[in-house]
């Protein structure tokens, strides 16, 4: 029941967890893990990029087609893959708790 603060860019999923609607299409979902390696995952539209380590090539899967990520389809799709290194260029904040 409480309001956001203005300064996040994060989003409530609440709404989808709770079975309700909601449309993430327009922006990307972020996420980063810091076990072993580093490794990231964005998810845009039908959209989903894995980096397995720090300097790996994203491998991109086009879910509408391929919910179990079967298929790196990263080569086929170069201007996807493109606009999405570019958000991850500022999706994260560099931290002395969590480095790359």
């Amino acid at each position: 029941g409480k309001q956001a603060p203005d300064n996040t860019d994060g989003v409530s999923v609440l709404p989808t967890i709770l079975g309700k609607s909601q449309d993430f299409s327009d922006r990307f979902m972020y996420w980063e893990h810091h076990t072993r390696d580093f490794s990231q995952a964005v998810r845009w539209g039908n959209w989903k990029a894995i980096r397995l380590a720090k300097d790996a090539p994203l491998e991109l899967y086009d879910l509408s087609n391929d919910v179990g990520e079967e298929n790196n389809v990263a080569d086929a799709n170069p201007q996807i893959v493109e606009k999405i290194e570019n958000y991850l260029k500022t999706a994260r904040t560099e931290s002395v708790n969590w480095p790359v």
